[in-house]
């Protein structure tokens, strides 16, 4: 079976017909002008190495090889098709993040954000076929990725994390949490697992009963803390340079992490809890904590096994091309020499 990986390239081979019908034009065009200057047998004593058919033969080969070019690019295929359905085990495990402006605090370098960033994208490293959801909040909170096997999904979504994406502002734990449980119950899972990044700043809502629904539910809340426990001031950046600190009645901000607070949701859902003297190596204990639990059948993905040929297209596209740089216009000496002994036969 034969097939093309990107086949609507295959249109570009339209634009040889272009190319070919101006080249004819030139072609015929200079041959008309020539004959009208020049006699057949003036044109070959005045022009004896002159080849129509070297010109035509150029083209000819720029022509294939252009074809072969955008071949290539479609990337053919070829092989038996195999479908092969493989069953992949894990968890759903769900990233709370806090992306309030306390996180943009640079006393965990190089900021609580772009730490949790970096924790994650190590975690999903380690992870295996657990499925991956995301959860953002302050002030509000929204789902930025629903629960899913794409690793590669989450990644980029994780990249794009930034405090500037929920207005108003604040923390927000409760509302998060409530979320991240409809997110889980929407994904079906019966083993999920809570990771949250936060600095633990609560300054709204009130979270105890949302994490008792967690613990009779048995799914267990792992808490990243981000910050050092003396705080730092919350910097204030405009295009991407900062320009001060925050401030409240002239007196600069100073945000401090909440650390009992973090430490007792963990304790209460039966997560673990990480602070800053461990977060090198937080990839590892939560993806220890997640190794432990049980896991389900997250999905099955089809596979096609198909070879690609595209290289036996290219080589002799390469051969083309340096035939075609080394081939001139003029008839080279052995073909003269057969032209003439072909007229004195002729005589």
């Amino acid at each position: 079976m034969y097939r093309f990986e990107h086949i609507s390239y295959l249109w570009w081979l339209l634009s040889i017909i272009g190319f070919a019908l101006l080249f004819l034009l030139y072609f015929t065009q200079r041959n008309k002008k020539l004959r009208r200057l020049f006699s057949e047998k003036n044109l070959i004593l005045s022009l004896p190495a002159y080849s129509h058919l070297k010109t035509l033969t150029k083209f000819v080969l720029m022509a294939i090889a252009l074809g072969g070019l955008i071949m290539v690019m479609a990337n053919p295929l070829a092989g038996k098709r195999v479908d092969r359905q493989v069953s992949s085990k894990g968890s759903d495990v769900q990233f709370v993040v806090d992306i309030s402006n306390s996180m943009m605090a640079e006393d965990i370098e190089p900021s609580r954000l772009e730490k949790s960033k970096q924790i994650m994208l190590q975690l999903i490293d380690k992870l295996g076929s657990d499925r991956i959801g995301i959860v953002l909040f302050a002030g509000d909170a929204f789902i930025q990725l629903p629960m899913t096997i794409d690793h590669s999904a989450a990644v980029m979504f994780i990249r794009n994390i930034e405090t500037d994406l929920i207005d108003p502002q604040g923390t927000d734990i409760e509302k998060a949490l409530e979320l991240s449980l409809e997110s889980i119950d929407s994904s079906k899972s019966t083993h999920p697992a809570v990771v949250l990044f936060s600095d633990g700043e609560n300054f709204e809502g009130n979270p105890k009963k949302i994490i008792s629904i967690y613990k009779d539910r048995n799914i267990p809340i792992h808490t990243i803390a981000l910050g050092i426990e003396n705080g730092a001031p919350i910097p204030i950046y405009s295009q991407g340079i900062k320009t001060g600190y925050k401030k409240v009645k002239g007196d600069v901000v100073v945000s401090k992490p909440d650390l009992d607070f973090l430490k007792d949701i963990a304790k209460q859902s039966g997560g673990v809890f990480v602070d800053y003297e461990d977060l090198a190596y937080a990839p590892q204990i939560i993806a220890d904590a997640l190794a432990n639990m049980e896991k389900e059948e997250t999905g099955s993905i089809m596979f096609s096994d198909y070879r690609s040929l595209y290289l036996w297209i290219l080589l002799p596209v390469f051969l083309l091309l340096i035939i075609e740089f080394f081939l001139i216009e003029k008839r080279m000496k052995w073909q003269n020499q057969l032209r003439n002994f072909v007229e004195r036969r002729k005589i």
